[in-house]
């Protein structure tokens, strides 16, 4: 008998980590994008549960205009597919008439508002880092723009976004420093060819830079008296206001020459963003970090200009707000808890709630009114609009290929047929067309892991905060039914595996976080669908992020435990035993089994997941790529010849990315060529996709320029191949989905070699020159975030 049952969901998950804990995408703090809660149905009195219809404007399903096209003709080289749509905007401006989004790790869009779609103005054209986290144009030239970068100073363009020049050489060459990392800066309003340009060197010192002539050159203005994060630096009534991550707020009287903090009046020292409004300046108390914002108060300078005090209506009334903006006759804030909600006020101080229908259950950001539309930033769902002041919101994507993905998975009966899983929106997306065009599914699920059914494809088994297990239609709705979660209530399932010869018996990794890192509970084990769970013998209190049934005998499994080495079972994974304890296995993250002999197993490790200082990373002493050709009885390690690699006697021969991937033993995901078992395509957190044809003896950097112009470092967190390995997917961090074709010599790239070095202006970030820049580089702890 069915009957009605209320379930909770939670509205958020917030987990802080250090930074060296996270994946290079999803930084310092990753937050779950939020669900919309609300009652389920059983779907049988053994109390399976169904998933609920969606609240109206968020369709369980929804497909970009290309879901039903064909597939395009294949062609060598590696190209963006046309999704999935959305990301995080870190900072959105009204410009020229039209609006540009800073998306994290995706570049700078503009919007072409007669079309309704977004263009890349700045990955392809320049641009030193694809991460901007201000936008600042000068005020007497529009066509003038400076950005400032995370790790590669800033970069300006002097005619509207056509191309940009990184500043990287001329800062480092005047302040004699390695590097510079920026979040913010400022036009002088009396004289805009003085830039101010706070930030940090590689050796966390923070200070102020100044340029005098636009910059062209620089000078130190100011060295702070210890390491701050800055989040924004604004002129007001001839003060500069500074604004920190975690620290309160500086100002200045003279123009940066001196500093003095500036927290009277604030409740917390998070402080995000500020906005003059109606001559009044106004300050968001909340926490910015890369690409996350927790929310806090709204303050502003008090009439004496001597403290901060809260907006007097609203500190009774909420305490979210997560963002701000304004159009000169009206002040706008976003709120989130549990709901995301705008506001208006036209004097700063009564504010009217408007409707807010359609905005996907994350927080609001950035804000931009232009024209009678209000434009914002929605968590890591990308832009959303309103024509009506803030009542009604539809997602404006089309366009902004800026999405964080985690995990494809591809037909092996068609190419084209691909599941990919993100870390920014809800759900997973489904193409049919090799990404030509995408359809959202599932989406009042977080998914953190998912996996088709071996034997059907159609039928996907979703992990995260709970399991389910549904069937994708292109006729009908899509359903998911909700079984029991394996594990304690709090943690995560982070890696599903289905028996190739009974689909109800399945394994799950579990996680104790939503990022990768070694703490969990091992493997769970169902033999009936999910129904009931029985913890795995054998492995400890790890997180377990690759799963492997024998796929002629589903009674030997392998599985990674990030921090406790390989493992493997013999009984379908009721008791696992370790695969040796060598000290250089105990990171494994990954897995990769030959699709045509089983006995071919390849680990590799990811070392900053596994929670190791840089200078542990760099030292040789952990990690790897093995190969095993007996079934995991003994292994071979294969970067072991480009481990101590330092490059030739001339520095234009030196191989950066090389010395990057054999240095720093952080690989993502591999992939092994079923006709050779030597041929293997690995994705690296840094360094994209690298190739061996011959089991390591030499490396590839196939197609970097295809899928990173100018050389911008990004990761290939997860890969998948079509069953004649000649079609591949690329996850990246804020690219979203790449598909590569092989050339004739086997390589996916349009280069015949694969070989790749980038000279002369490809990159204005400094790259390192030199086997000593490029530790120095990795040891500064900016290796690991510059992706």
């Amino acid at each position: 008998m069915n009957k009605k049952k209320n379930v909770t969901i939670t509205f958020a998950v917030v987990i802080l980590i250090s930074s060296l804990l996270l994946s290079g995408c999803i930084q310092e703090q990753k937050t779950l994008p939020q669900k919309d809660s609300g009652g389920f149905e059983d779907s049988s009195e053994s109390g399976q549960t169904a998933l609920p219809e969606t609240d109206e404007g968020s369709p369980e399903q929804t497909d970009d205009s290309a879901f039903t096209l064909p597939p395009n003709q294949d062609k060598p080289g590696w190209t963006q597919t046309a999704g999935p749509l959305g990301g995080t905007v870190i900072r959105m401006i009204p410009h020229h008439g039209t609006v540009w989004a800073s998306l994290y790790s995706g570049g700078i869009y503009e919007l072409q508002k007669k079309e309704g779609w977004w263009k890349q103005i700045a990955i392809g054209r320049g641009i030193p880092e694809n991460r901007a986290f201000d936008i600042v144009e000068d005020p007497s030239d529009t066509r003038i723009v400076y950005v400032p970068e995370m790790i590669a100073c800033a970069a300006r363009t002097t005619n509207n976004g056509g191309n940009w020049e990184g500043l990287c050489r001329q800062i480092m060459r005047d302040i004699q420093a390695d590097n510079f990392n920026s979040h913010t800066l400022a036009v002088d309003p009396d004289d805009h060819q003085i830039v101010y340009l706070p930030g940090h060197t590689h050796d966390q010192t923070s200070m102020l830079v100044v340029s005098n002539d636009g910059g062209e050159h620089w000078e130190k203005r100011f060295v702070f008296d210890k390491h701050y994060d800055f989040n924004h630096v604004l002129f007001f009534d001839s003060k500069m206001y500074l604004g920190t991550v975690d620290d309160g707020v500086f100002v200045s009287s003279d123009k940066g020459k001196s500093w003095v903090a500036f927290n009277d009046g604030l409740e917390s020292l998070a402080t995000g963003r500020f906005l003059v409004f109606k001559n009044r300046l106004y300050l968001l108390g909340a926490r910015l970090q890369y690409n996350t914002r927790t929310g806090g108060s709204l303050y502003r300078l008090a009439n004496d200009g001597l403290s901060w005090e809260k907006v007097p209506e609203l500190q009774e009334v909420f305490h979210e707000v997560t963002g701000l903006g304004t159009d000169g006759t009206t002040l706008f804030i976003g709120t989130w808890d549990p709901d995301p909600t705008l506001w208006a006020s036209t004097d700063g101080t009564s504010f009217q709630r408007a409707e807010s229908k359609g905005l996907p259950r994350d927080w609001i950001g950035e804000i931009v009114p232009l024209d009678g539309k209000i434009y914002v930033g929605a968590g890591g769902n990308g832009v959303y609009v309103s024509p009506d002041n803030g009542n009604t919101f539809e997602e404006l994507n089309r366009g902004i290929v800026s999405i964080a993905t985690r995990e494809v998975h591809v037909n092996p009966d068609d190419g084209n047929e691909i599941y990919v899983g993100t870390w920014d929106r809800l759900g997973f997306y489904w193409s049919k067309n090799g990404g030509e065009g995408y359809r959202r599914v599932a989406t009042d699920h977080f998914v953190l892991a998912l996996t088709p059914d071996p034997h059907d494809f159609s039928r996907v088994y979703l992990g995260g905060e709970g399991f389910f297990v549904g069937t994708v239609s292109t006729n009908a709705r899509s359903q998911f039914t909700q079984k029991n979660k394996p594990g304690s209530a709090t943690t995560f399932i982070e890696a599903i595996a289905i028996d190739p010869s009974n689909s109800n018996h399945i394994l799950t990794g579990v996680g104790a976080e939503v990022a990768e890192t070694p703490p969990g509970e091992g493997v769970w084990e169902s033999n009936d669908g999910g129904e009931s769970w029985t913890r795995s013998e054998g492995i400890g209190n790890f997180a377990v992020y690759s799963i492997i049934f024998n796929p002629h005998n589903p009674q030997r499994v392998y599985a990674s435990a990030l921090g406790g080495g390989v493992f493997k079972s013999v009984d379908g994974g009721r008791r696992f035993t370790p695969l040796g304890v060598d000290e250089q296995l105990k990171y494994t993250y990954r897995l990769a089994m030959s699709p045509t002999d089983p006995d071919v197993i390849i680990a590799s490790s990811n070392t900053f997941f596994g929670q190791l200082s840089s200078e542990e990373q760099i030292s040789g002493k952990y990690g790897g790529i093995f190969q095993s050709r007996d079934g995991g009885a003994t292994w071979k390690e294969i970067t072991k010849g480009i481990r101590n690699y330092e490059g030739g006697e001339r520095e234009e021969d030196f191989l950066g990315w090389l010395y990057n991937f054999g240095h720093l033993p952080n690989y993502e995901n591999i992939l092994i060529d079923p006709k050779n078992p030597d041929h293997l395509v690995v994705g690296h957190h840094g360094e994209n996709v690298v190739e061996t044809t011959d089991g390591g003896a030499t490396w590839k950097k196939a197609g970097a320029n295809e899928m990173v112009p100018g050389g911008i470092h990004n990761y290939a967190y997860c890969l998948g191949a079509s069953s004649n390995f000649e079609k591949f997917y690329a996850c990246t961090c804020g690219r979203g989905l790449f598909r590569g074709i092989t050339n004739k010599n086997g390589y996916i790239s349009l280069s015949i070699t694969g070989n790749v070095v980038y000279r002369g202006d490809a990159v204005d970030s400094g790259p390192a020159r030199n086997a000593r820049e490029a530790r120095e580089s990795i040891l500064s702890g900016e290796y690991n975030h510059e992706h």
